[in-house]
């Protein structure tokens, strides 16, 4: 079964935003596997919330554009077996450039100490 590219945006708006409502409600303990894993974050437990929320934050603000593009983008996206429709698919994600980077200058900004 071949999904059709809007259901696909639409579905990694919708999983961002799932992922990052525990993030910006400092539900997450300082873990390895979930949350923003920088060195940063690991410096203590609130270099590690504030961070979190922070990409948190971003997260669901990329989540919820890139569900509203792919609603939006219903009538112009090319057809799954496209050559096109790998870069129409992978072109949202060049988002996350900016969320990452905004998260790494904000965890900068936080004590190297606890």
């Amino acid at each position: 079964m071949i999904v059709p590219i809007p259901y696909v945006h639409i579905g990694i708006g919708l999983v961002s935003v799932l992922v990052a409502v525990p993030l910006i409600m400092r539900k997450v303990p300082m873990n390895r596997l979930y949350g923003i894993r920088t060195r940063k974050a690991f410096v203590s437990s609130s270099n590690w919330y504030e961070i979190n929320a922070y990409g948190g934050r971003l997260f669901m603000v990329f989540g919820v554009l890139v569900a509203a593009f792919g609603v939006l983008e219903k009538d112009f996206a090319p057809p799954p077996t496209s050559l096109w429709a790998p870069v129409f698919v992978a072109a949202p994600m060049i988002g996350l450039i900016p969320v990452l980077l905004l998260i790494k200058s904000f965890g900068g900004r936080l004590p190297d100490k606890p």
